[in-house]
């Protein structure tokens, strides 16, 4: 049976939340487009994006985000330095638990925010 383990979840979890990102960019480019079209569509975006599912997509952004660039910096340390390659498994763990610990923070802060 295929066994998996810490460092594949988190293979596919950067793969998942490099795409996130990549889709939020389009979006967000198009909604700039659309806000460039006059006062009413600039208003029409603008209460789009205080709606709950915004709100909400906005948090799952932040998650996204810095889970993508924590794993990023672990990634490159470990291709770079003899040193975290020997602490692989260590610097994993810590890659999810400041990134579960900033996103707590800043989902409730984000959420908070008016």
């Amino acid at each position: 049976m295929y066994k998996i383990r810490a460092d594949m979840i988190s293979w596919i979890l950067h793969k998942i939340t490099g795409f996130a990102i990549v889709s939020f960019l389009i979006f967000h480019i198009w909604g700039m487009s659309q806000m460039s079209k006059g006062p009413d569509a600039f208003n029409a975006v603008i209460e789009a994006y205080k709606t709950p599912l915004f709100k909400f997509g906005e948090v799952l952004l932040l998650g996204a985000i810095l889970f993508h660039g924590l794993n990023g910096m672990r990634i490159i340390l470990g291709e770079f330095t003899r040193w975290a390659m020997d602490r692989h498994r260590l610097l994993l763990v810590l890659t999810y638990m400041i990134a579960g610990t900033l996103f707590i923070i800043g989902g409730i802060a984000l959420w908070r925010a008016e």
